[in-house]
């Protein structure tokens, strides 16, 4: 065997899982109004458990209304929820995975917009993120919370599930007391650290008793909270030692809560380092004797192998990994990794999805949480024309060639990609060129027929020639009627980055959106000194939050100078002529990369319906967005054929 550790069994107590692959909590927002399972889940986790990962953990469900985080969070708070739960087990123990649930109140990390009620927490201080005051818990109060623990614990093992999982990390309710950054209590809940982990210390004990001795508990523990006054590993490795003395059967180390999440740690992006948290798993994995996760962008077998093999851990979590390609696990096992549909941590389609209150899904993999969807037959195959070979396009036609049609896709250019060929050329964004790589592969391997150097015309067709159309053919870029824009030395950002033009001397970039802010980098690191000039309050503001934090901490450090509430009103040969709140003013400038957006290429789309009766727009030849949603509605106009 390629991965001999990776694929030994590993023991939890009592529960022997097949392989050191573990699903970690993530919420999806898949489940009803609330809080319980819906067939949509059922699918999903049905999907993910027969690509052959060990052992699946539901997401953080909460145990109370008041700790509901998310509009469709799984919740285990009412006895209604056993039978969906155990639909959620019978799905996961079909293809040998054993399967648990995380306990989790969200404390002072929720709004009373999403569950109804005051949030709840040691001490009445607000997160500094959520801004809510919460309710500070009398000891009647802690009572009934840990009770609650206690009951959900009850369900789960009724539920027909292998194992909890205590939610112990990432700043919710349990960190809240455990943490001097939360807790500032005066009575036997704060102060000392036995006071601080008296909270955990009774759920543990109500848990243990609503499921017997030999049923398995996990404790998920963020090893640094990486917050002033907070939790460090120091404090873990405390916590730690004292719940393996408890009874404590594995341990999951992550790190982080709200407050620090911008730091990009706790679900690191594109441009974080892999595996970057294996340190905490490993600095725990010293102090204890039983089973540790490790966890967070730990996206190579040959990594996991080694952490394995070093004893930095004992399993291996997985998360968006299964999400791009649930069949990881088996692929690896039989070492088929060119075949990989590769997690390229962009963060679109889950996290950032997720904190915007919408259902968690894939950018790299559309099918990601719409496996009932794709399981819908096709009744036709048909003759199917694809325009434009860009994300949505190759999305499109991948989709349509896996249902059986005959596809025909046209590229105006000699490369695929579209413009994410030029994001791919940005600094710390190379895994888009990764993702586009895998995408092509996979639309060649299916017979697609696909013409290159080809500018479509719909001349170039007959009636009834194809069944259906999708037209991806992008967008172009916006060029705003600005006195000045036709000089010599203005220039497009897509062109520079796709080596078309080139920059001299000092720039102004006109648009600080996400390809503005990024393209600075590009040119500072170039050596150019570099001034963004955004009409708006903020820049990059369209990125995932923790990746936009990343990028401005390295603008900052590269001396980019960033003029937000300013629009540039004109440009001469060595100067551009600027105006916001404050007034105008003359700055100089060399060269002018103009990034105010784009607009939709979709002239051809009337003439296209009078020749083919089913002719769909999808991607930016519809509107503008990110390639999460360019890939989807590729992809779900394939399903529509």
């Amino acid at each position: 065997m390629v991965f001999p550790k990776l694929f030994s069994p590993g023991r939890i107590g009592s529960m022997e899982i097949k392989n050191r692959y573990i699903m970690p909590p993530m919420v999806r927002n898949y489940a009803d109004t609330k809080g319980q399972v819906t067939d949509r889940y059922v699918a999903h986790i049905e999907r993910i458990a027969r690509g052959g990962v060990g052992a699946l953990i539901l997401e953080a469900s909460f145990i109370r209304q008041d700790g509901r985080g998310f509009a469709n969070e799984l919740g285990i708070h009412t006895n209604a929820t056993i039978p969906g739960l155990n639909k959620l087990a019978k799905a996961a123990h079909k293809h040998d995975a054993k399967i648990g649930i995380q306990l989790y109140h969200a404390g002072r990390q929720t709004s009373s917009k999403v569950s109804g009620i005051q949030p709840i927490a040691p001490s009445a201080i607000p997160d500094p993120t959520v801004m809510e005051v919460p309710r500070a818990l009398s000891r009647e109060d802690i009572v009934q919370v840990v009770k609650a623990y206690g009951k959900a614990a009850a369900r789960a093992k009724k539920a027909g599930l292998d194992f909890v999982e205590i939610h112990g990390a990432h700043g919710y309710l349990i960190t809240q007391f455990l943490s001097p950054f939360s807790n500032r209590r005066k009575d036997t809940y704060g102060g000392s650290f036995k006071n601080r982990f008296r909270f955990l210390e009774e759920v543990y004990y109500a848990v243990r008793k609503s499921v017997g001795t030999e049923y398995p508990i996990l404790v998920r523990l963020s090893g640094d909270e990486m917050v002033a006054g907070g939790l460090h590993l120091s404090d873990t490795v405390q916590i730690a030692k004292a719940l393996e003395r408890l009874g404590t059967d594995a341990l999951h180390i992550s790190v982080g809560n709200y407050a620090s999440y911008a730091r990009g740690y706790l679900i690191p992006p594109m441009a974080m380092p892999d595996e970057p948290l294996v340190y905490l798993a490993a600095g725990v994995k010293k102090a204890v004797k039983i089973p540790v996760i490790a966890v967070a962008k730990i996206r190579t077998p040959e990594g996991a192998e080694k952490i394995l093999t070093e004893k930095k851990a004992d399993f291996i979590g997985i998360g968006r990994t299964l999400l791009a390609d649930p069949d990881y696990p088996t692929k690896v096992r039989e070492n088929r990794l060119d075949q990989i549909n590769r997690c390229i941590a962009c963060n679109q389609g889950c996290i950032s999805r997720l904190f915007a209150g919408q259902d968690v899904l894939c950018t790299v993999n559309p099918y990601c949480g719409r496996e009932l969807e794709f399981k819908r037959p096709v009744k036709t195959k048909k003759k199917v024309l694809v325009i434009g070979g860009g994300p949505a396009g190759l999305s499109a036609a991948k989709v349509a060639a896996e249902r059986g049609h005959k596809v025909v896709l046209y590229e105006k250019q000699a490369k695929l990609g579209g413009q994410v060929n030029a994001a791919a050329a940005l600094p710390y964004r190379q895994d888009w060129g990764d993702f586009i790589t895998g995408l092509v592969r996979s639309v060649q391997s299916l017979n697609v027929d696909i013409r290159l150097n080809t500018e479509f015309s719909p001349a170039m067709i007959k009636r009834g020639e194809y069944d259906a159309c999708i037209v991806a053919l992008g967008s172009s870029p916006s060029r705003p009627n600005i006195p000045g824009v036709g000089r010599t030395n203005v220039v497009i950002a897509r062109d520079l980055l796709e080596g078309w033009a080139e920059a001299r001397g000092k720039v102004v970039i006109a648009g600080g959106g996400c390809m503005g802010a990024q393209v600075a980098e590009v040119l500072a690191d170039h050596g150019h000194p570099v001034t963004i000039v955004e009409a708006s309050g903020s820049i990059a503001a369209e990125a995932p939050s923790d990746d936009r934090a990343l990028l401005l901490g390295r603008l900052k450090k590269k001396k980019v100078k960033i003029m937000t509430e300013y629009k540039v009103m004109g440009i001469g040969p060595s100067t551009v002529s600027i105006e916001g709140s404050q007034g105008g003013k003359t700055m100089p400038a060399d060269t002018v990369v103009m990034c105010l957006g784009a607009m939709p290429n979709d002239g051809m789309t009337n003439e296209l319906k009078m020749v083919i009766k089913n002719v769909s727009v999808v991607g930016d030849a519809r509107k503008g967005g990110r390639v999460t949603e360019a890939v989807s509605e590729g992809a779900l106009a394939a399903l529509g054929i």
